[in-house]
């Protein structure tokens, strides 16, 4: 729980400048004298400042833990998953996982020529 003056103050006043954003928005009058408050004790109270950056820098981490699933579960299930369905609609066996009855090669008739090796990527 060693945090600097200077990063103790820039979390509170990170913290109070959200708090007076909502005020703005929203007008809940409680939020301006708690802002205040903890501008005053990010001045005077190193050790309570400490506790409040370690305390907000704990809330922030697990919110990152939690919203980073949320939101690659939307972008799974709201774009890549119904892609993946309407391909599996109309294209049917575009991979060619299902199990063919023979042989997984496929004949490939190519006569190969110079502008084939121009750009190979």
């Amino acid at each position: 729980m060693k945090f600097t003056k200077e990063k103790n103050q820039e979390t509170i006043l990170a913290i109070c400048l959200g708090l007076l954003v909502i005020y703005l928005i929203f007008k809940v009058q409680v939020l301006v004298p708690i802002a205040l408050g903890l501008i005053a004790v990010a001045l005077f109270s190193q050790f309570l400042a400490g506790w409040i950056t370690w305390i907000w820098l704990k809330i922030s981490h697990i919110m990152g833990f939690v919203m980073s699933k949320v939101v690659m579960g939307i972008i799974f299930y709201g774009m890549l998953f119904p892609i993946a369905m309407l391909s599996r609609l109309f294209k049917g066996n575009s991979l060619q996982l299902k199990k063919q009855p023979d042989t997984y090669y496929v004949t490939r008739n190519h006569t190969y020529s110079g502008t084939d090796l121009e750009n190979p990527w």
